[in-house]
């Protein structure tokens, strides 16, 4: 066998050897990868909303996720008490451009409760905003690339016979992917 014949036998092995990868490993932003990763692709809303009316003070926040579940997050403070919904709910806070969902809020001051039906619209506003996001989490480092699309709300609260205009900050949608180390890899 020639140099020139084991050179091209050598690098045509590595060449395979490098296409053969797992997709997992070459799809990773990841320059030195040590532990599987797992590969997450989400979508969903994000809304961040306050207001005021009639001494009812009101927070709203509302969170959904196709991979990870849908949560709120709903206070309501009048002068003599605080009524609190915070978790996991159900699919379909967020519908084609629509809000409506009712909650059940505690107190536990008083220990009653009140009924809050938040309503309301959503539509696209602005550019999309890149997303680029390092952080650590117990088994290692999680890398979050995709696309922020900022939102414009008109959202409203009634409860306690008062209607409460919201103002929404944060507020949009999103798509993106995320590369986290396996937990369960040994």
């Amino acid at each position: 066998m020639t140099c020139r014949t084991l050179v091209a036998a050598v690098l045509g092995a590595a060449t395979a050897a490098v296409l053969a990868l797992p997709a997992v490993a070459s799809a990773s932003p990841h320059d030195i990868q040590t532990t599987p990763l797992t590969v997450t692709r989400e979508k969903g809303h994000v809304l961040a909303c306050t207001g005021t009316g009639s001494g009812v003070d009101v927070v709203v926040d509302l969170y959904d996720n196709d991979v990870f579940g849908t949560h709120a997050a709903v206070s309501v403070r009048t002068p003599d008490d605080e009524y609190v919904r915070g978790g996991e709910t159900g699919a379909g806070l967020f519908d084609k451009g629509r809000i409506r969902r009712e909650f059940v809020l505690d107190s536990e001051a008083s220990g009653t409760a009140q009924t809050v039906v938040v309503s309301g619209a959503y539509v696209r506003s602005g550019s999309p905003k890149r997303v680029h996001e390092v952080y650590d989490e117990p088994f290692g480092q999680v890398v979050t690339k995709g696309w922020n699309y900022p939102l414009r709300a008109g959202v409203t609260v009634r409860t306690m016979g008062q209607q409460v205009r919201l103002t929404c900050g944060e507020s949009f949608a999103y798509r993106l992917t995320t590369w986290r180390p396996d937990s369960t890899a040994e």
